[in-house]
């Protein structure tokens, strides 16, 4: 950092030692402008993480998730890619140390997303480290119990999305919390929550993450079962035994066990009716399986939703 940064920044720390917070966040957004208009990059994003960090640091959050959002903006002004690893791990650094309830969250989640989407590979979903980042926080907050349930029904939706396509450690975060579900409601069938991460993975042709679902959660639940075959038996869960049967026909080839999902589906549809996993299961065999059953064309699954364009 140049010597008239590292002024500029002890100028900013002063005016926050003196309570004027206010005085110094616009101070120091004026300074970035001038360094964004003279395409003097490199130092408005070092002025503005400093600045960020400085505010988190004092619980300044508000402030603090403006300068990171301008950040952003920074980073895609002068062609900052995803791929930059500096430029992300300084992003994730920061909003991995704001509040997980702040009320910018969501607005970092969608800036920062989009601007992953315009790197290489990513242009689909996002940067899944990103993902991970935010579902990660987002999914704490659903656990604290001084929100009611239409508020962690939101919230976990959105903490749901971004954890599937989030990394591999994802998946134990967002497992364990379908987990601790089930658990408190012990006499409904977990298959329901077990068929959430399996069918979403499955709409991404994710069977890696598919598998490793599975196994998390089965080991999770405290359930009596017995072993048939590969799959564990639950007497009381007709739909938990499906969803491991499915697991089974999504590790072939599609293009021949078709036939066999078209069968598990035929001997499951009450209980699939019942609970309401009909129409993702249809969608499933339409979009994995080119299977049309029943109303395939009605997208009923999270990542389908996604598909048709959530974050365009």
């Amino acid at each position: 950092m140049s010597d008239k940064l590292t002024k500029t920044i002890q100028r900013f720390q002063s005016k926050i030692d003196a309570g004027s917070f206010y005085e110094a966040h616009q101070t120091l957004r004026t300074i970035t402008n001038r360094y964004v208009k003279a395409k003097q990059y490199s130092e408005a994003r070092d002025l503005l993480y400093q600045g960020a960090d400085i505010l988190i640091k004092n619980k300044e959050h508000a402030s603090a998730s403006d300068l990171i959002l301008y950040l952003i903006q920074v980073y895609e002004e002068e062609g900052l890619k995803v791929t930059d690893r500096e430029a992300k791990l300084k992003l994730i650094d920061l909003i991995s140390s704001l509040p997980n309830n702040d009320p910018l969250l969501n607005d970092l989640a969608k800036a920062s997303i989009t601007w992953s989407q315009k790197s290489q590979g990513c242009e689909k979903f996002g940067d899944n480290e990103l993902h991970h980042l935010f579902g990660s926080k987002l999914i704490q907050v659903v656990e604290e119990d001084n929100i009611d349930y239409e508020q962690k029904a939101k919230i976990f939706a959105v903490a749901e999305l971004h954890l599937v396509l989030g990394t591999f450690e994802s998946v134990p975060i967002y497992v364990n919390f379908l987990v601790a579900t089930a658990k408190a409601n012990s006499n409904t069938d977990a298959g329901a929550l077990l068929a959430r991460p399996v069918l979403n993975y499955a709409y991404l042709k994710n069977i890696k993450f598919v598998k490793e679902a599975q196994t998390l959660f089965l080991r999770g639940i405290d359930a009596e079962s017995e072993k048939v075959g590969d799959i564990d038996y639950y007497s009381n869960y007709p739909l938990l035994n499906f969803v491991q049967l499915l697991v089974e026909v999504l590790q072939k080839d599609p293009q021949t066990n078709s036939q066999k999902f078209r069968k598990l589906y035929d001997h499951y549809k009450s209980v699939l009716k019942d609970g309401e996993l009909l129409a993702p299961v249809e969608y499933l065999g339409k979009f994995y399986f080119n299977l049309n059953i029943g109303n395939s064309n009605n997208q009923g699954g999270l990542m389908a939703n996604l598909m048709s364009g959530l974050f365009k």
